[in-house]
């Protein structure tokens, strides 16, 4: 049984490879030795997310600022005082 894609064809190539980067930058990132091997690989993860989302604004626009909208809604609720 396949699984369904979100995307089709390059897209979902390229999402996959931006995903696979990502993770491997977190990976490197945990084991860091080091503050500055810590920014460098914590960096390149922030690229490829923003690599992601910029090619899925390209055949969805709205999509970032869908995720800029989310990603502060997660903020007010990390920061809402009890």
């Amino acid at each position: 049984m396949n699984t369904p894609r979100l995307f089709d064809g390059e897209l979902h190539d390229a999402m996959q490879q931006l995903c696979d980067e990502t993770i491997e930058a977190m990976q490197l990132a945990k084991a860091s030795p080091d503050l500055d091997d810590l920014s460098a690989t914590i960096a390149v993860a922030l690229l490829k997310l923003g690599l992601a989302t910029g090619l899925v604004e390209q055949r969805h626009p709205g999509f970032a600022a869908e995720v800029e909208e989310k990603r502060q809604r997660v903020i007010a609720a990390l920061t809402q005082k009890h």
